[in-house]
């Protein structure tokens, strides 16, 4: 009985060496799962580019332009933005209020929604120096304008107020100390817009899909379905394709309304339709989990691809790979004209983010404390990177492939092989612990 403490100590020593080896030889001891995944059980750490400590806990995703880094903080004082260019910190702006959502880029500006009590601020801010160019002040009624998405389409900055109420704000110069407009509908819940033909399109959640003017929020056409939207609508060339809870995703012509085709799935669609060429990509929620791939003329289904589970955002597509990652830690590289299954990874965890393309690859926040990046062309776990706090959910430079932190903020190509975008090879998180690192 007594040789059990010292066998004991002994494995535990065994342990400590091996994990000091495998950190020298920068390998990270995760449980590699099957599939495409094969080695000898080890998986690279992230490379971390630069780390800086910001001082107070990140907890929404950067936005990065030019290089730089834009993100807020929380704090008990009132958050702060910061912009950050490899690892230095250009500037800090102070709120004096709560930051709940995502800072958000447009033009050369800033824009960050931030509540003081029952008083909610919408400001610009200088890109390059921190300067504030406008402030938008609101008191009642008293919903929280950062509580739901703000974000920069078309040289038009929208907010949500709790998801309810629309507004448009024209963010040039000094100009917007009141907003361009406001739509509420009947008070449902609304879904992020997206702007084509002078239009904004904007689903609801009392189940109709509207087009606003977009110099006025007057509604020009609304179509009802029967059933309430959450994903954000798609455009396809002049066409709007939006799924809704009811399972049917449905095809309108932008400047008319009229509808063009409909096509039923067996599960809710949350997440948005991803156009590729001259197809789109549905993923079915619970009661279907498959993908399905339709004709974006005329909404005939070219293929369908099964998964084990729901995945709760939009596929990406790489390389000629489409790429999901389903509620049940598994990820699959599918073959975008025929639907055959090319690959499957399993992440060993559950998905947090969507798959953000970081050159020939994509890179997934898995649970709360990992990132894993895959390699597109073989569902190889390429690094991994672990922490004990809180990671956000990882991004990429704007305009370079897989930017944005919406899984219902897809690519709109109008060509039979689309243009990629160009690629870049680092990703940046924040923490809870108050790090802004830099990974590759």
């Amino acid at each position: 009985m007594n040789a059990w403490p010292s066998r004991l100590l002994s494995l535990a020593a065994t342990h400590a060496v091996v994990l000091r080896r495998a950190i020298r030889l920068g390998t990270f001891l995760l449980p590699l799962a099957s599939g495409a995944v094969a080695g000898a059980g080890t998986i690279p750490v992230a490379h971390i580019q630069w780390m800086t400590r910001i001082g107070a806990p990140i907890y929404n995703p950067p936005r990065v332009s030019g290089g730089v880094i834009y993100l807020d903080t929380a704090q008990a004082q009132g958050a702060n933005v910061f912009a950050v260019q490899n690892g230095h910190i250009l500037w800090r702006f102070a709120t004096r209020g709560a930051i709940e959502m995502p800072v958000t880029l447009g033009g050369s500006q800033v824009f960050v929604a931030s509540d003081i009590g029952g008083t909610h601020f919408m400001r610009a801010l200088s890109q390059r120096t921190g300067r504030l160019v406008w402030n938008y002040q609101r008191g009642q009624p008293a919903e929280c304008m950062c509580s739901h998405i703000i974000h920069y389409a078309h040289r038009l900055l929208f907010a949500q107020t709790d998801g309810h109420g629309l507004y448009a704000f024209y963010p040039r110069g000094n100009l917007p100390t009141h907003r361009l407009w406001a739509f509420a509908g009947d008070g449902a819940k609304l879904t992020p817009p997206v702007v084509a033909n002078q239009m904004v399109l904007v689903g609801s959640g009392d189940h109709c899909l509207y087009a606003l003017a977009r110099h006025t929020g007057k509604v020009v056409w609304k179509q009802a379905t029967g059933y309430a939207f959450v994903a954000q609508p798609a455009i396809w060339r002049n066409i709007i394709i939006v799924g809704n809870r009811g399972g049917t995703v449905h095809a309108y012509a932008v400047n008319t309304g009229t509808p063009l085709w409909s096509f039923s799935t067996n599960g809710p669609i949350d997440t948005a339709a991803v156009p590729y060429g001259n197809l789109v990509f549905v993923a079915a929620g619970k009661g279907d989990r498959g993908v399905y791939a339709l004709s974006a003329h005329t909404g005939k289904q070219i293929w369908y691809a099964p998964m084990a589970d729901y995945t709760d955002y939009a596929p990406a597509v790489v390389d000629t790979t489409l790429i999901v990652a389903s509620r049940d830690g598994d990820a699959l590289g599918i073959n975008p004209v025929n639907g055959k299954v090319r690959w499957s990874t399993k992440l060993g965890g559950v998905p947090f983010s969507p798959p953000v393309v970081m050159g020939h690859a994509v890179v997934l926040k898995v649970g709360d404390h990992r990132l894993v990046s895959l390699s597109a062309r073989t569902g190889s776990i390429q690094w991994a990177y672990h922490t004990r706090a809180v990671i956000t959910t990882p991004v990429v430079e704007s305009g370079a492939a897989g930017a944005g932190l919406m899984p219902s903020m897809p690519a709109m190509p109008g060509m039979k092989m689309p243009e990629q975008p160009r690629r870049l090879t680092s990703v940046y998180i924040g923490t809870s612990s108050g790090k802004l690192l830099a990974l590759d």
